[in-house]
């Protein structure tokens, strides 16, 4: 039976692991990720792929067998050997992790001083009641007053230096509290020091660190939750018991529901899980989920304006990306179809369609968003038609408008976020203190591809999934749940994405990557976690 389990857990891999590469195979894409359906399309499907497919799953199943035999059992022995207790001095190693790791930032927040900032940042910054309506409030809130500071103090760069300095130091924090834990766990010494040294000159996190965007609190509040249940599950749940637990779950998951508008959707998901697997504490975990859920919801009713309606574009960026490719390859539409779409949008717009990304169309000048607002339930209901009588199309515009989040290594420039500030009338521009020749040598580094390269999300979730496999091959089931709120955010991004590269909405994967790698073999030494 124990073997069955695991040829059945290797089978769903590999079969995935195939999947992923047969279909990204087939994707025709581009650098710039608004090209055209003509540029980015997928080749058709042939009858003898059925048999490349066969033929695919088969090798990486020997691939995968051969590794777990050998590769698998080779690494454990490896850190098995190496692993130690460290048990003692541990805020005094979490405090020299820290400093380093920040450290080495200052050198890059010193270079870009006073930070970046993108177009939506520049525009919350314009009006953040009035962008409530796209952005979460909180954030807006958020962003604004560090942005007042600066105007208070008379230079609104400061306001966004200090901005920097916070994420830098509560991203610090949580990367050196997760090697930290995992030192604490068994891990040798000169893996806590390269993990270290990676998170300190790894230009991803530097830059993400003192990016003004709502991607980067978020990361670091869902992190901050990973870590949280991660040291529940290896304490065996003893942490229900603590006053400062609850306050710290409280505070991640209040930031996680806050800072992004899928958070809602990972608190709620999360605290369903944890209560199937914390039995005892279910009713402890639905009233903290529930109270933040409703903390989160009255903010949202009493500072959102009453006239700031949601975009209902924001939420359907998948179905529109499908009545585009319906509407320029795909069966004529009806009268009533037409009357409507076309109303919506010109019908020459949307020959605009751009398979990797929906703002192309949702953000077009002549996209009647007011029109869709008002007649929501008839875009869903043409979109159903449409899906009905064109299932291949709308399939493939699908894939294409989220094969950046689920292909392995598949990546394009649009996943590495820029460096500057965007053009304003904020008195907010980039005006770093280093000598000009010291600057360019740390942005030259920084700005570079090579160094900036970093594995795509979908090869982050394709070994994601590999670790949550074994996990449940093993029953850790609370180690298991530790991965969760990753999922979650995995299936919020499969659900409605609007730009497929784009890195920012799963930073939290890269921040997470080395931690969950090493899951298994900390499970292993730690014990509790194999418990069920």
């Amino acid at each position: 039976m124990e073997k069955k389990r695991k040829v059945g857990y290797i089978i769903l891999f590999s079969v995935y692991t195939a999947a992923n590469i047969f279909l990204v195979s087939k994707i025709r894409g581009s650098k710039e990720v608004r090209d055209s359906w003509q540029v980015v399309y997928m080749q058709r499907f042939r009858w003898w792929d059925i048999f490349v497919f066969a033929a695919l799953s088969v090798v990486v199943l020997i691939l995968v067998m051969g590794f777990i035999e050998k590769a698998v059992l080779w690494l454990r022995a490896l850190y098995a050997r190496y692993a130690v207790s460290h048990s003692a001095d541990t805020k005094g190693f979490l405090g020299r992790t820290f400093v380093c790791i920040l450290a080495v930032w200052s050198v890059f927040f010193l270079a870009f001083y006073p930070g970046t900032a993108m177009n939506d940042t520049v525009y919350i910054l314009e009006d953040p009641f009035k962008l409530s309506n796209q952005h979460p409030v909180v954030y807006n809130m958020y962003l604004y007053a560090f942005y007042r500071v600066g105007c208070l103090l008379n230079d609104p760069n400061l306001g966004l230096a200090l901005l920097s300095l916070v994420q830098m130091t509560g991203m610090a924090y949580v990367l050196a509290k997760a090697v930290a834990m995992l030192r604490q766990r068994g891990a040798a010494n000169w893996l806590c020091r390269v993990l270290t040294v990676y998170f300190g000159i790894a230009p991803l996190f530097a830059t993400y660190a003192v990016s003004a965007i709502k991607d980067t609190p978020f990361s670091i509040c869902l992190f901050a939750l990973l870590l949280l249940l991660c040291e529940l599950a290896s304490g065996k749940g003893a942490l229900l018991e603590s006053k400062p637990f609850w306050l710290q779950m409280s505070l991640c998951l209040f930031g996680v529901v806050s800072f992004r508008n899928n958070g809602a959707m990972i608190v709620l998901g999360a605290a369903a899980v944890i209560c199937v697997v914390y039995k005892r504490y279910a009713g402890r975990f639905l009233l903290l989920s529930g109270s933040v859920i409703m903390l989160w919801f009255l903010i949202n009713r009493l500072v959102v304006p009453a006239e700031s309606e949601p975009l209902f574009q924001e939420r359907v960026g998948i179905p529109l990306q499908q009545t585009a490719a319906v509407i320029v390859k795909g069966k004529p539409l009806d009268e009533d179809e037409a009357r409507y779409l076309y109303r919506l949008l010109p019908e020459e717009m949307w020959q605009r369609y751009s398979p990797a990304c929906s703002d192309t169309l949702k953000w077009n000048d002549a996209f009647d968003r007011e029109y869709l607002n008002e007649t929501r339930d008839q875009f869903m209901r043409i979109w159903r038609q449409l899906l009905w009588k064109n299932p291949r199309v709308c399939a493939e515009a699908y894939l294409l408008e989220t094969y950046g989040i689920w292909g392995i290594e598949t990546r394009n420039k649009e996943q590495y976020y820029n460096k500057e500030i965007w053009e304003n009338t904020l008195l907010l521009y980039q005006d770093s203190p280093l000598p000009e020749p010291v600057r360019k040598l740390v942005a030259d580094y920084y700005c570079n591809r090579f160094t900036y390269r970093y594995l795509s999300m979908g090869t982050a979730y394709w070994l994601l999934l590999a670790v949550t496999l074994w996990l449940l091959y093993r029953k850790a089931y609370r180690a298991v749940v530790v991965t969760v709120p990753l999922w979650l955010l995995f299936a919020s991004l499969l659900a409605a994405t609007p730009i497929a590269f784009a890195f920012r909405y799963g930073f939290v994967i890269a921040m997470a990557f080395p931690f969950y790698i090493i899951l298994p073999f900390m499970a292993d030494r730690e014990g509790s976690f194999l418990n069920g």
